[in-house]
């Protein structure tokens, strides 16, 4: 079988931090992976990579391997607020902060590129990888990944398994069973219900705010347990992708519906549990999953939300935060 037609994507910042995190993620990449299969990679940004700081990254890679690296500018209104969502509504909601990892509009507008607009600048390949700057290959990638995926004819391969935030992605089952109303027990098996209970008064008393915001709070509710919904998701730190999947017109209503919804901005839905559900519903049986140890940033250090420290590591250096074992 020929080469697959593919390539790496890494979308980046040109600050200290984030160069060094791409720099390491790079080495990794090569060392674990790429220097092996030659893909091409593509670093993408927000148009503030200027020639001297390319050339700094460049010149990290080992000479063999530079030609490899292109970079490439997003388009500015591919990184912004779409213009259907109310920004002061946003502005609003983002400062409650109900959770540690609320994050600020710039992760959403993230989120939003990585669903939205993505396979525009993908067009030229058959097969995708992204990997996330702060993400890390820690062992040696024996197959070729691209290879498999054409090979079995997969849409989607990732990694880790994870449970997401149900706080974060509220309502976000029931856009689900609206967009697949043939589905919904299928849906069932995607999430894994709880509760936010009055007794957690801080949460809960930031949760209600949000919802009265949003418009989604129901005064008989009052002082009641509010229903939660975590999706089960695969981590996109890394994933790969048949960009062909992303261009079928089903799959683009889908992707615009969710844009519609706002959800990613009104609460915090992520692109990995919004991207899991979508390739689960339309394409279960072509999602393959590879179990290489990798990390993000998260998994190996602790941050800080401007008055305290927050850890969400595993316990022990053997552990990922994957939910499934084998």
């Amino acid at each position: 079988m020929n080469k697959p037609n593919a390539a790496i994507f890494i979308l980046t910042q040109n600050t200290i931090d984030r160069k060094i995190y791409l720099k390491t993620c790079l080495y990794f990449l090569f060392r674990n992976f790429n220097k092996v299969y030659n893909y091409p990679i593509v670093i993408l940004h927000e148009g503030d990579y200027d020639q001297e700081s390319q050339k700094e990254i460049i010149t990290s890679i080992r000479s063999n391997h530079r030609h490899l690296i292109t970079f490439k500018e997003i388009d500015k209104q591919d990184f912004s607020i779409p213009s259907h969502i109310d920004q002061e509504v946003v502005n609003k909601i983002i400062a409650i902060k109900p959770i540690p990892y609320w994050r600020n509009v710039k992760y959403r507008m993230m989120c939003n590129f990585w669903l939205q607009h993505f396979q525009k600048y993908t067009k030229e390949y058959d097969y995708v990888m992204r990997l996330d700057d702060d993400s890390i290959i820690e062992e040696p990638i024996e197959k070729d990944l691209f290879h498999i995926m054409k090979e079995k004819d997969m849409v989607y391969m990732s990694n880790i398994v994870h449970l997401d935030c149900g706080i974060c992605n509220y309502n976000m089952k029931e856009m689900f069973q609206s967009l697949f109303p043939n589905m919904t027990d299928k849906i069932e098996t995607v999430f894994v219900s709880a509760k936010l209970s009055p007794n957690m008064k801080d949460i809960y008393d930031k949760m209600t705010q949000i919802l009265k915001i949003n418009g989604d709070y129901d005064q008989k509710n009052y002082e009641q347990d509010i229903e939660m919904n975590m999706p089960v998701m695969y981590y996109n730190n890394f994933f790969v992708t048949s960009t062909k999947f992303w261009e079928r017109d089903d799959v683009k209503t889908i992707v615009e519906k969710i844009n519609q919804n706002g959800g990613i901005f009104y609460y915090r839905y992520g692109d990995a549990p919004l991207q899991t559900l979508i390739v689960t519903l339309m394409e279960p049986t072509r999602i393959a999953r590879t179990t290489f140890k990798y990390s993000k940033r998260l998994q190996r250090e602790a941050f800080c939300d401007g008055t305290e420290f927050h850890s969400y590591m595993p316990k022990s250096y053997d552990d990922s935060s994957c939910i499934i074992k084998k």
